[in-house]
C-alpha cells in the first residue's frame, strides 16, 4: 500500500506540479510579469497571461481558461431572451412583439458591428497608432489570420474565446437602449442606432480593460462592465427617452401605466438573474493561476447582492403601498446585481448585501423623480442600469479590498474602509464622470443625426396608436385582437368621449376623427386575413348553385316527358291520388272526429326531421334549415276559396284528436296562440318537402291552404320521417275586440 501511494504522488507530481512550476518560473523570470511589475497574473486579459511561455504543459492552462469563458459566454447569451421577456412584459400589448424583435436585431446587427469595427476600437494593438484612448487594428477580426504559426496555436484558440465573451458583453449595451425607446422608435432607425451604440461602447471598454487604456493605467476597478457596459447603455437610454419625448398622453391625469404581462416580466427577470452569474463569474477570465477562487467569490457576491436588493424592495413596497408591487421587486433585484458587477470578484458577502440593498433604495427612490420630470421610461432603464452603475462604481472606492494572493486583481489598491485613502475612490469618480459625459454627448449626436435623416427616428402619432406590431410586422390577426375600445358619455355634454384602451395601458385618448381612423385601420387588417378564404368559399358556392340548376333542368324535363306527374317547381314530382271518400264512393271525404286541422306530408328524405319552432334546436338557425311561420290565421270557411290541398296527396290524421271545443278558442292576431311554426332541418338529405293544410269541420269541404317548401341538396331522394306537431287551435279571422269564446260544440 505504501509503495502504491508513493507512486501515485510521483505520478501527480510529474503530470500537474512540474508543468505548473515551469510556467510559474517562466513568468517570474519574465520582466513583464515580475513581482515589481504592475502587470502580474491579470484578471481581465485579452491576451493570456502565459502567452510568452511555449511548452506542451501550457496547453492545459489555455484549455481550462478557454472552456471557462466560453461557457460563461453561452450563459450571457441567454440574457437576451431575458431582456426581451422583461421588455415585452413591461410595454403595452400592441408593441410586445416589436420589442422582442429589437432584441434579436441587437444580436444580429450589433454583432456585425462589433466584429467589423467594435472589437478593433476596444482592443486593437497596431503599434504605430496605439494610444490610451482608442484601439486600432483587428478590424473584421480573424484570429487565424493573426496567429497562423504552430507556436501560436494556443493563443489563436484563446483569441476566439475572448472575442466571443466580449461580443456577448457589448451587445448587452445596445439591448439596454431598446427598452428606453420602446413604443416610439422606428425599427429601421433602431437598427442603425444599435450599431452606433456598439461603436460608442467600444471606447470605454478600451479605457477600462485594455492594458494601454487611460483608466486601466490609473488603477480603475471594474470586473464585469459596471461602467463600460451598463453605464454606457443607461445614459444613452436616458438621453434617448428624453429626446423622443413621452409616449402619447403618457402623463395625462387619467393615464395609468401598467405592464401588459407581469408574468413575462418576472420570467425575464429570472433569466437575467441567471445570466448575470455568467457575466460576473466569467469576468475573472479563467480558473487557473488562482482565479477560480475569484470566480467563486463573484458568484456568491451576485446572489447575496440580489438577496439584499430583493428584500429591501419588498419591504419598501409593503410599507409604501401595502402591496408587493411587481415593478418594485424587479427594479430592486436587477439594480442590485448591476451595482455589484464592478467589485464582484473581491467582494465579501456582507459587502454585496449592503451594496445591493442601497442600490435597491436608489432604484425605487428615482421613480417619483422620473414621473415628476415627465421622463417616460417604460422598462426601467434609468433605475436599473444608470443609477445602479453609478453607485456600483462609487461602492468600489469604499468597499474594495486588496486580494491576499492576486494583488493585481485590484491593481494593488484598496477602498476607503481598508486603506483610509481616497485615491481609488477618486479614480472611480473620474472614470464615472468621463464615461457619462462621453456617452451622453455621442448618444445625443447619434439620435439627432438619425432623426434628421430620411429614415426619421420616432413613429408618427397614427403609428404609435395602432402599435408597432401591426405597422412593422403586420400581426393583425393576433395582437390587434387584444385591443378594445370604451365609449363613455360626459355628464355636461351630449358628445361622446372615445377612449382607446390598449390593454392594459389606459393611456391613449382619441378624438372622434382619430378614433374612426384607428377603428377602420384595425378592421382592415383583420379582414384582409379572411378575405382570400372568403372569396374561395363564395366561388365554391356559386359553382355548386350552377350544378344544382343544371340538375333541376334535367329532372324537370324528364318528369314532363314521362307525363306521370306534375313538377313542383324544384325538379321533384309530387304524385297525385284521389281523396279518400265515403264507403259508398260519393260525397265529401270522410273525416274523423278530431279538430279541423290535418297535416299533409309529401315525400321526405331519410334523415329529415320536422319539429315545432319552440322545440327546435339551435341548429335551426343554420343555413341548411328552413322555418315556416304562419303570422295570420286562415280565413273562415265562408270566405275561403276552394281547397288547394289537392296539389299534395292528403292523409288523414291517425289517432284521436281532442274535442273540437278545446281547439276552437280564438286568439289575438299575432299572438303566440295564433302562430304556428314548423322547422325543417336536413342533415344529409337530397330533397325535402312538407305541406301544412287546415280543413274545415266535417260538414264543409276543406278550405285550408297548403304550403310546400322544398329544399334541394343533391340528386338522390329518399323518404323521411314526420314528427307530428302538437294539436293547434282552430284558426279564426282577426278581430279588433274578440268576443268571449263560444261554447264547445256537441
Amino acid at each position: 500500500m505504501g509503495n502504491n501511494h508513493l507512486e501515485n504522488l510521483l505520478f501527480y507530481k510529474n503530470i500537474y506540479l512540474e508543468p505548473v512550476m515551469q510556467v510559474y518560473n517562466s513568468l517570474v523570470r519574465n520582466s513583464e510579469y515580475s513581482t515589481d511589475s504592475h502587470h502580474k497574473v491579470g484578471v481581465h486579459e485579452i491576451h493570456h497571461y502565459a502567452e510568452n511561455v511555449h511548452s506542451p504543459e501550457v496547453d492545459k492552462l489555455y484549455q481550462d481558461d478557454a472552456v471557462w469563458i466560453i461557457s460563461s459566454s453561452f450563459i450571457i447569451f441567454t440574457m437576451h431572451s431575458g431582456f426581451g421577456l422583461l421588455e415585452s412584459g413591461s410595454v403595452s400589448a400592441k408593441d410586445e412583439v416589436n420589442i422582442m424583435v429589437k432584441n434579436v436585431v441587437d444580436v444580429v446587427f450589433g454583432g456585425l458591428s462589433y466584429w467589423s469595427c467594435g472589437f478593433g476600437f476596444s482592443y486593437g494593438d497596431y503599434e504605430p497608432w496605439r494610444n490610451p484612448y482608442i484601439g486600432f487594428g483587428k478590424f473584421f477580426y480573424d484570429p487565424t489570420r493573426d496567429y497562423g504559426t504552430r507556436e501560436s496555436i494556443n493563443q489563436e484558440g484563446w483569441s476566439y474565446a475572448s472575442f466571443l465573451f466580449q461580443l456577448s458583453l457589448a451587445t448587452t449595451a445596445s439591448t439596454i437602449v431598446s427598452g428606453a425607446v420602446a413604443e416610439r422608435a422606428k425599427l429601421k432607425s433602431y437598427i442603425l442606432l444599435g450599431c452606433i451604440v456598439i461603436l460608442i461602447q467600444a471606447l470605454p471598454a478600451h479605457w477600462v480593460w485594455d492594458k494601454e487604456g487611460v483608466f486601466y493605467k490609473k488603477g480603475v476597478v471594474d470586473f464585469a462592465g459596471c461602467s463600460a457596459v451598463h453605464m454606457v447603455g443607461g445614459i444613452i437610454g436616458l438621453i434617448a427617452t428624453v429626446y423622443l419625448k413621452p409616449r402619447r398622453n403618457r402623463f395625462n391625469e387619467d393615464s395609468v401605466h401598467q405592464m401588459s404581462s407581469p408574468t413575462n416580466a418576472l420570467l425575464g427577470t429570472f433569466l437575467l438573474w441567471w445570466g448575470w452569474f455568467g457575466i460576473n463569474a466569467g469576468s475573472v477570465w479563467g480558473i487557473t493561476g488562482g482565479r477560480w477562487r475569484l470566480g467563486a467569490r463573484a458568484a456568491v457576491a451576485t446572489i447575496m447582492a440580489s438577496i439584499g436588493g430583493g428584500a429591501t424592495a419588498i419591504t419598501i413596497s409593503f410599507v409604501k403601498t401595502k402591496k408587493l408591487q411587481v415593478n418594485f421587486l424587479i427594479n430592486g433585484i436587477l439594480s442590485s446585481i448591476v451595482s455589484i458587477t464592478a467589485i464582484c470578484a473581491v467582494s465579501r458577502p456582507w459587502h454585496a448585501l449592503v451594496i445591493g440593498s442601497i442600490s435597491s433604495v436608489f432604484s425605487i427612490a428615482v421613480l417619483p423623480l422620473l414621473e415628476r420630470l415627465h421622463i417616460d421610461d417604460p422598462v426601467g432603464i434609468v433605475p436599473i442600469h444608470l443609477t445602479s452603475s453609478i453607485w456600483g462604481m462609487i461602492a468600489v472606492g469604499i468597499f474594495c479590498e486588496e486580494d491576499k494572493y492576486l494583488t493585481s486583481a485590484t491593481n494593488n489598491m484598496s477602498g476607503l474602509l481598508y486603506s483610509w485613502s481616497f485615491e481609488l475612490l477618486g479614480v472611480q469618480l473620474l472614470c464615472t464622470a468621463t464615461i457619462l459625459i462621453y456617452s451622453a454627448a455621442t448618444g445625443f449626436l447619434a439620435l439627432f443625426l438619425i432623426s434628421k435623416s430620411p429614415l426619421g427616428l420616432r413613429v408618427t402619432d397614427y403609428e404609435e396608436q395602432i402599435g408597432a406590431d401591426v405597422i412593422e410586422h403586420g400581426l393583425a390577426g393576433t395582437n390587434v385582437a387584444r385591443y378594445f375600445f370604451i365609449i363613455t358619455a360626459s355628464e355636461n355634454s351630449k358628445n361622446l368621449t372615445k377612449k382607446s384602451l390598449f390593454q392594459p395601458n389606459r393611456e391613449k385618448i382619441f378624438n372622434s376623427r382619430t378614433f374612426q381612423t384607428v377603428t377602420k385601420a384595425i378592421t382592415k387588417w383583420k379582414m384582409l386575413a379572411k378575405k382570400k378564404s372568403r372569396q374561395k368559399r363564395m366561388e365554391a358556392a356559386k359553382q355548386k348553385r350552377q350544378e344544382e340548376q343544371e340538375t333541376y333542368a334535367q329532372t324537370n324535363g324528364a318528369a314532363m316527358a314521362n307525363g306521370n306527374g306534375t313538377p313542383n317547381g324544384n325538379g321533384n314530382v309530387l304524385h297525385h291520388r284521389n281523396n279518400a271518400t265515403n264507403s259508398n264512393g260519393t260525397g265529401p271525404p270522410k273525416r274523423n272526429s278530431g279538430p279541423a286541422f290535418n297535416n299533409q306530408v309529401a315525400p321526405l328524405p331519410v334523415n329529415s326531421t320536422v319539429t315545432t319552432a319552440r322545440n327546435a334546436p339551435s341548429t335551426a338557425r343554420r343555413a341548411d334549415s328552413t322555418a315556416i311561420e304562419m303570422e295570420n290565421p286562415l280565413p273562415p270557411p265562408e270566405e275561403a276559396g276552394p281547397s288547394t290541398s289537392s296539389a299534395v296527396p292528403r292523409r288523414s290524421s291517425e289517432g284521436s284528436r281532442p274535442p273540437t271545443g278545446e281547439a276552437s278558442t280564438s286568439s289575438k292576431p299575432g299572438s303566440a296562440a295564433s302562430r304556428k311554426s314548423i322547422s325543417i332541418t336536413s342533415s344529409a338529405s337530397t330533397v325535402t318537402a312538407t305541406a301544412l293544410s287546415t280543413t274545415a269541420p266535417d260538414s264543409r269541404p276543406s278550405t285550408g291552404s297548403a304550403t310546400s317548401i322544398v329544399s334541394k341538396r343533391s340528386k338522390n331522394s329518399t323518404l323521411g320521417k314526420f314528427i307530428r306537431a302538437p294539436a293547434p287551435r282552430a284558426l279564426s279571422p282577426p278581430m279588433d275586440n274578440p268576443p268571449n269564446p263560444p261554447p264547445p260544440e256537441v
